[in-house]
């Protein structure tokens, strides 16, 4: 026999181990070949595949790499290839992989669809898109180029398009978990909940072992208001795949919504997560080369996946804009990059922008270090898209939390938490969080809206009746939200509730029930489904007063409400995330409206609803005093930052460790000109 070819029993046997599952087994046959046919590439691709399968791309490269040399007129040793490098994040290389399989095989639609996948992770979605059409003229039969197609659609905001691909792929294979995965996540992006909750479900029926479809209904049911089902997704995902950190991480979110959670047990949990993925990740980085000038101009990064039309981003962006540029150079490292007005202008911002989404954790810790960053700082916390894996290994010598995660990261390598007096009222919460707090005159600070209705008059003149209302996420929404509004409208008969950001009509039915076991009749309720941005505004003309959630209190929508001139009761509580509505609403010197217990919260509905016309003034003036204020105030919390990222490194260079920060004088935060 040929020295460089393999008897067709043994690669027969072998691909029947290896499409079994039996993976160990199909192994230890690729290692007999190899021994006994050094000389042939097969027995080398087949020892890489079996090692890729086990999680071994390194190993299954160097096997691979030894195939090429033996035979590189095999187009699928070349594919196969480029495969691996792709799962090592090696995206230039695995192009070249599957450029070469290409040119000996260029009808071969797999290898097409396989480099559209490689295109897809490595960022670029308009050529796997090119990619994947091409396959699909090869094979319009097969199943996997659809699926490619439909991911990339999905990835440019086509999301029509993307559905109707991912439904030509499953109606040529019915069976496939990975289309229907995708078509979970694009419905879902649709607002289709119930259709998206359908299709992961299918896909768990068909591969009850996969973590990935307990993380879309996690996310679903999350999104819907069933965190309990939400949580034991999440759960799932972590016990079928411990090396995820991402659905524990997701399930801390949801802990963070629970009511009957003790402040201190959800420090716990989030100090449990840190300490664990710590672990995992090794020792965080000390021996950074930043060079230790005390005042010289200081590199920051930023990272997060919101730098787009989001409150993120709009709560950011005003600050952004006041940096002084000379001592700050702003380099943002963007793991979700988009192409709206607002990510457009937060790029015009910043020194040097990045796409660091095709990046792994390992990957990025190594370029912010490259990079030489002094202070990075994260905007993402336990939210989705969070790179705390990152964080783990200590990029740059100093690393804090800002605005996306109202709480501690549970990470021993984050040195700081950004926060205000009133969010985080010196020396009562600092127990909470594994970073050192320094403090800023307002921690969240929403840029204008572009678009603002005219104000409207109070709805109680024209209704004859009070109004109250709420924008909170359905998520924030649980039991002992609706038994204390529940209470506040048995003491305010006339009175009605008007519910926005409803998700979709299934969504407003369960709360119309929820609300009736309560005692609540359903003639006195309105539900508002999800609406576009300037009708969400406007319809703040038909509520007196908003009425807040807990313990996660409104951030964004209590700004916004302010912005309509309709102020928000908000029940102050002992996290960051139960004082969000404090913080906003302490900034417009309304602080009567943030109730320290349950009955000072349901006494002072009752009382503004008996005399409305307490609210008026307020209605009239707000909005002139945001305006007066929109430009000072965020450069005065961007003069605090300046400072506070300076104390921050003088530290360092001083090899001090950090401490807590307490808020700059007032005359260092002056209202000057940009200097």
């Amino acid at each position: 026999m040929n020295p460089s070819q393999l008897p067709g029993a043994a690669v027969a046997q072998w691909r029947q181990c290896f499409q079994a599952g039996q993976l160990a087994e199909s192994e230890a046959l690729a290692q007999a070949l190899t021994a006994a046919h050094p000389a042939a590439a097969k027995a080398w691709q087949l020892l890489g595949m079996s090692r890729y399968a086990q999680g071994d791309p390194e190993a299954a490269q160097r096997h691979l790499r030894r195939a090429i040399a033996l035979e590189r007129r095999d187009p699928s040793i070349w594919d196969n290839l480029g495969l691996v490098l792709q799962r090592l994040g090696d995206h230039g290389g695995a192009r070249e992989a599957f450029r070469a399989a290409l040119a000996l095989s260029p009808k071969a639609s797999s290898i097409w669809s396989n480099a559209a996948g490689n295109e897809f992770d490595a960022g670029d979605a308009a050529a796997a898109v090119r990619l994947a059409r091409r396959a699909q003229k090869l094979s319009p039969g097969l199943a996997a180029p659809w699926l490619q197609l439909g991911n990339a659609l999905a990835r440019l905001g086509r999301l029509e398009e993307a559905g109707d691909a991912l439904r030509q792929a499953l109606g040529r294979q019915p069976k496939y978990v990975e289309a229907l995965l995708s078509l979970s996540a694009v419905q879902a992006a649709q607002g289709r909940y119930r259709d998206a909750r359908a299709a992961a479900a299918a896909a768990l029926r068909f591969d009850p072992g996969c973590a990935r479809a307990h993380i879309n209904l996690g996310g679903i049911d999350n999104t819907l208001g069933d965190l309990a089902a939400a949580r034991a997704h999440y759960r799932r995902a972590r016990e079928l795949n411990p090396a995820d950190f991402g659905s524990w991480s997701s399930e801390l979110y949801c802990l963070s919504h629970d009511a009957d959670q003790d402040p201190q047990a959800l420090y716990d949990a989030h100090r449990e997560f840190g300490a664990r993925l710590e672990s995992r990740v090794g020792s965080a980085a000390t021996d950074h080369p930043n060079t230790r000038e005390p005042e010289r101009r200081l590199r920051v990064g930023v990272l997060s996946g919101d730098f787009r039309d989001h409150p993120v981003a709009r709560f950011l962006e005003p600050v952004w804009a006041a940096l002084d540029s000379d001592r700050i150079a702003l380099v943002a490292y963007d793991n979700a990059p988009a192409d709206d007005v607002v990510a457009r202008r937060l790029r015009g911002l910043a020194h040097q922008w990045i796409d660091v989404s095709a990046l792994d954790d390992a990957a990025l810790a190594a370029r912010i270090r490259g990079d030489r960053i002094d202070v990075l700082i994260d905007h993402a916390g336990h939210t989705a898209r969070n790179r705390l894996g990152v964080f783990a290994r200590k990029p740059a010598p100093l690393q804090a939390m800002w605005v996306g995660y109202p709480g501690t990261s549970g990470l021993q390598a984050m040195d700081y938490r950004l926060v205000d007096p009133v969010i985080a009222p010196p020396g009562r919460l600092d127990h909470y969080f594994t970073e050192r707090l320094a403090y800023l005159p307002l921690m969240l600070v929403l840029n204008r809206p572009e678009v603002l209705p005219a104000l409207s008059p109070p709805p109680f003149r024209r209704k004859g009746c009070f109004t109250f209302g709420s924008f909170n996420r359905l998520n924030k929404l649980g039991e002992p939200v609706l038994a204390l509004w529940a209470e506040v409208l048995r003491r305010t008969p006339d009175a009605r509730l008007v519910l926005g950001a409803v998700p979709d009509a299934a969504s407003a039915t369960r709360l119309r029930e929820r609300l009736a076991a309560k005692g609540v009749s359903e003639a006195r309720l309105d539900f508002l489904l999800y609406r576009p941005f300037e009708q969400y505004l406007a319809a703040h003309g038909e509520i007196d007063l908003l009425l807040d959630a807990f313990p996660w209190t409104g951030g964004t929508t209590t700004h916004l409400g302010l912005w309509m001139g309709v102020p928000t009761l908000t029940l102050a509580g002992s996290t960051l995330a139960g004082r969000l509505g404090a913080t906003a609403l302490a900034a417009v010197g309304l602080q009567s409206l943030v109730a320290e217990s349950a009955a000072d919260y349901v006494d002072t509905a009752v009382h503004l609803a008996a005399d409305p016309s307490r609210l008026t003034a307020a209605r009239a003036e707000l909005r002139a005093r945001l305006e007066i204020n929109h430009t000072r105030v965020p450069r005065q919390v961007a003069r605090a930052l300046e400072i506070q990222l300076r104390r921050m490194w003088r530290r360092w260079c001083a090899g001090l460790p950090p401490q807590v920060l307490s808020l700059p004088a007032p005359e260092e935060c002056h209202d000057g000109p940009n200097r």
